[in-house]
């Protein structure tokens, strides 16, 4: 028994019936998940990154796109969204079901039978995507349970780590993680659907590194180089990228083709993002026009549009990423125009763009350090990782966006772009004196209220 142990006997009741009606668990939920202690790792792991990469592309990362002006809703709760009203109640399904019993739990689960069976190398793999998901977690809310999360009936009201001593768990996890893929394992890596070598995998958790490492600069002197670091030993081309395939089905496909498939133009491309891509040789590859002129970010007769279709992919992190982090870095300590044009390139290539397409947009760009850097990454992570663009634009202020309107609710007084998540109703319910104990150490509980990571420059 896990940390959500307290909810077992509610999810085994309405587990089937309930949520296979609702909107996150639909896609994002395997009631099938195998437990018990005799299962083998090769059944597990599959589980794990599924909900993992779901977890990037669902409703967290449809609050990251939406809040960011790359999507907007006109329809049913997207519409809400897109004017910041975001409860309690609709952070429960991610956090519950999509975090903390499933891919945070299995990744636990699986890092436990993987120590026992002395499988370093599949316990490594675990470990990577256990630091993807905590930096999920504390990246929407700040302040999260980890140390005490998944002690089962030992603890079943875990407290919250603070977010500073969760950035030094998720870099000591990603080199646990490296350690652990170095080590001889005739076993080698069991369960993983992406079907890497070690070496591979090794790489991609030098790049998370130095994912996590930039999103530190306004707390550390040395993060820009520490990134840079990272960055010499993780992937050097598109073709190091590990990209998680996802089925090309309505069952297992990709969850923004699925809410495409299951909620039609309730969400379509926004009105910032419209504009910024006009003239942009990714245009038709990211959104397609109606008849009535908006843009939509899914068509199901449009194979061209490269992340909404069911069996596009979900890099574990992209190269393209790697490499604006790295333009990022070299600005900080320099200039990083030049790399900034690789990135683009990267993605471009990525994306299958003509060479002389990318030649005569990469010329036309006008220079102007952490903005330019930032803007363009907003247009190459479209899609991806709409998580990290929330992410870049909180510690940035990059691209300068212009509040909804209507943005002004109980919960976002201020109006502004929301900075973090609500915890969700089933904290404030079931854990009730850490909730309180971790608003009170983060200055508040709205979502014009800070973390710790990401402070209003």
């Amino acid at each position: 028994m896990k940390y959500f142990k307290r909810h077992i006997t509610k999810l085994t009741l309405i587990l089937v019936v309930i949520l296979t009606a609702c909107e996150y668990d639909s896609t994002n939920n395997d009631p099938s998940r195998p437990g018990g202690e005799n299962v083998p790792l090769v059944a597990i792991v599959p589980a794990m990154q599924t909900q993992t990469h779901r977890n990037i592309g669902a409703v967290l990362g449809r609050y990251g796109g939406i809040l960011t002006q790359q999507w907007k809703g006109v329809d049913a709760q997207q519409l809400g969204y897109t004017s910041y009203v975001i409860g309690e109640n609709d952070t429960s399904n991610p956090w519950d079901f999509g975090l903390y019993t499933g891919s945070m739990r299995d990744a636990v689960d699986i890092i436990e039978r993987a120590t026992t069976q002395e499988n370093f190398n599949t316990r490594g793999v675990a470990k990577v995507y256990l630091a993807i998901n905590l930096g999920i977690a504390t990246n929407a809310w700040g302040n999260v349970p980890y140390t005490e999360a998944f002690l089962g009936a030992e603890n079943l009201s875990p407290k919250y780590d603070d977010q500073e001593e969760l950035y030094t768990i998720i870099l000591d996890l990603l080199d646990e993680a490296i350690n652990d893929l170095e080590a001889n394992d005739p076993v080698g890596i069991q369960g993983d659907l992406i079907d890497a070598s070690p070496t591979q995998w090794i790489a991609t958790a030098h790049a998370l590194k130095a994912r996590f490492y930039i999103q530190l600069t306004s707390k550390s002197n040395s993060a820009a180089q520490n990134a840079l670091t990272e960055i010499n030993l993780a992937m050097s081309s598109n073709d190091g990228q590990l990209n998680f395939l996802f089925e090309n089905s309505q069952n297992g496909g990709h969850p923004l083709s699925l809410f495409g498939f299951q909620r039609p133009n309730t969400m379509i491309i926004g009105d910032f993002f419209a504009d910024l891509m006009t003239n942009d040789p990714r245009q038709p590859l990211y959104m397609v026009e109606d008849d009535g002129g908006n843009f939509l970010y899914f068509s199901d007769d449009d194979p061209n549009l490269v992340w909404s279709k069911l069996n596009s992919a979900s890099p574990v992190i992209s190269y393209a990423e790697v490499k604006f982090i790295e333009a990022e870095a070299t600005e900080r300590n320099g200039n990083g125009e030049s790399i900034m044009k690789e990135a683009i390139r990267t993605n471009m290539e990525y994306l299958s763009i003509p060479t002389p397409d990318i030649d005569a947009y990469i010329a036309n760009i006008t220079y102007n350090g952490i903005e330019t850097i930032i803007i363009e990454k907003y247009k190459a992570m479209y899609g991806q990782a709409p998580i990290q663009v929330w992410n870049d634009f909180r510690r940035t202020g990059f691209p300068a966006l212009t509040p909804d309107p209507n943005g002004v609710n109980g919960n976002n007084p201020s109006g502004i772009v929301p900075r973090r998540l609500l915890y969700p109703i089933t904290e404030r319910q079931s854990n009730p004196d850490a909730y309180e104990e971790a608003i009170q150490a983060q200055g508040g509980h709205l979502l014009d209220d800070d973390i710790w990571v990401f402070p209003i420059q």
